[in-house]
């Protein structure tokens, strides 16, 4: 039985620079909020100038944002280290078709045996994500090899060589007559 893909030392700088990326965002968010709620004190005291509300009020906003964000990345994160920690890498194909992926699971001995002529078994995903950065990167994979971690729930971790971050994804529902990748 192959270790669980926590054993292996990139999952864990992998699995770090996700955690570092929603520790930025959460604090980020703090910095706002505290910042803001320090320019209101100041604006109303010292300048005597209520009219800078406005900008503050914005401010919050901006900082609530980002501590919302940095949480959920946190929590998410969490749950990635116990999927890493539960189960092995499987290596899989990445198609790409618009906002779908579809990952190809590599042949291995017991599979191979069972697949009938070329058919592969595959799964319809997408990603958790919406953020452009993060999209590009994944679909900068489009046809190759990647390494995934399924959860219990019938998600998936995806990585891959040199990513260097993890990506959850999600199983899409099935609908009659959408196209899928």
């Amino acid at each position: 039985m192959d270790p669980a893909a926590w054993a292996r030392p990139e999952t864990r700088r992998s699995f770090a620079a996700y955690r570092r990326g929603a520790l930025r965002w959460f604090a980020g968010g703090l910095v706002g909020v505290t910042a803001a709620i320090g320019l209101s004190a100041y604006a109303v005291q010292v300048l005597k100038r209520p009219g800078l509300g406005v900008f503050i009020v914005a401010a919050v906003i901006l900082g609530l944002l980002g501590l919302i964000i940095g949480g959920g990345g946190l929590v998410r994160a969490q749950r990635f280290r116990r999927v890493l920690q539960r189960a092995p890498w499987q290596r899989a194909r990445l198609r790409v078709a618009g906002p779908h992926l579809r990952l190809v699971f590599s042949a291995d001995a017991e599979t191979a045996a069972d697949a009938d002529g070329d058919q592969q078994r595959g799964v319809d995903v997408r990603l958790m994500t919406t953020s452009r950065w993060r999209v590009r990167a994944v679909v900068g994979y489009r046809d190759g090899e990647v390494l995934l971690c399924p959860a219990q729930d019938g998600s998936y971790v995806l990585t891959a060589q040199g990513m260097n971050n993890l990506y959850g994804l999600l199983p899409l529902e099935r609908q009659p007559g959408r196209y899928r990748p």
